[in-house]
């Protein structure tokens, strides 16, 4: 039986429509934050993290515990756009070296993860997978409706409740945490974290 790994890929959503010097901005800092990400997760790599299109990277993992991390990581480091992060279960058809990045592998996972990227894209969705058990596909759907829901500073919000205490979020913001607790009341925030809480169980149980 041939070994899955996870196939993902980081896109920059409408990155385009940026004027010319924002958009070099985002790239430049794209490639600064690579090496960091191949340290932290370095346990978890199967082919190293690397940018592929300017504001597009890819990464090969051999476990699905990062992918909630690395997806709010990239909207922590980089708010200015909407990152569409895209997974692909399945085998690769490229021998895996030491250090390899993972533009330069190949094979089923990474074709699976290119399809959802398209999809997502279609559908304005924000993650979503190609050859995981079909419940993660809903959970994708929540997630993105929610986020489409609020507003740009609640959506600031939730990447740093998602990171951290509120203490990191009211630090971030640099408001009070009473404004915090404000604004995760109105964001119904317990269900949200319940709604997280089912979506980082199904990611593990896929591999």
């Amino acid at each position: 039986m041939s070994t899955a790994y996870i196939a993902l890929i980081g896109d920059a959503a409408a990155s385009r429509a940026l004027p010319p010097r924002h958009r070099g901005r985002l790239q430049q800092a794209l490639r600064g934050a690579i090496p960091q990400f191949n340290r932290r997760w370095r346990t978890s790599l199967a082919a190293r993290f690397a940018v592929t299109l300017g504001d597009e990277f890819q990464v090969l993992l051999t476990t699905a515990r990062p992918v909630w991390e690395i997806l709010h990581e990239v909207h922590f480091r980089f708010p200015d756009v909407a990152w569409v992060v895209a997974c692909g279960l399945g085998a690769v058809a490229t021998r895996l070296e030491p250090r390899i990045t993972a533009p330069e592998v190949d094979g089923p996972c990474f074709h699976a993860a290119r399809a959802a990227l398209q999809h997502a894209k279609r559908r304005r969705q924000l993650v979503a997978f190609g050859g995981f058990p079909p419940g993660l596909e809903p959970l994708a759907s929540y997630y993105s409706a929610l986020y489409w829901s609020w507003t740009p500073r609640q959506r600031r919000a939730a990447t740093l409740l998602r990171l951290g205490p509120p203490a990191f979020a009211a630090a971030h913001l640099q408001v009070d945490r009473s404004a915090i607790s404000h604004l995760a009341r109105r964001m119904a925030w317990p269900l949200v974290a319940a709604g997280d809480k089912m979506f980082q169980a199904a990611l593990l149980e896929a591999l």
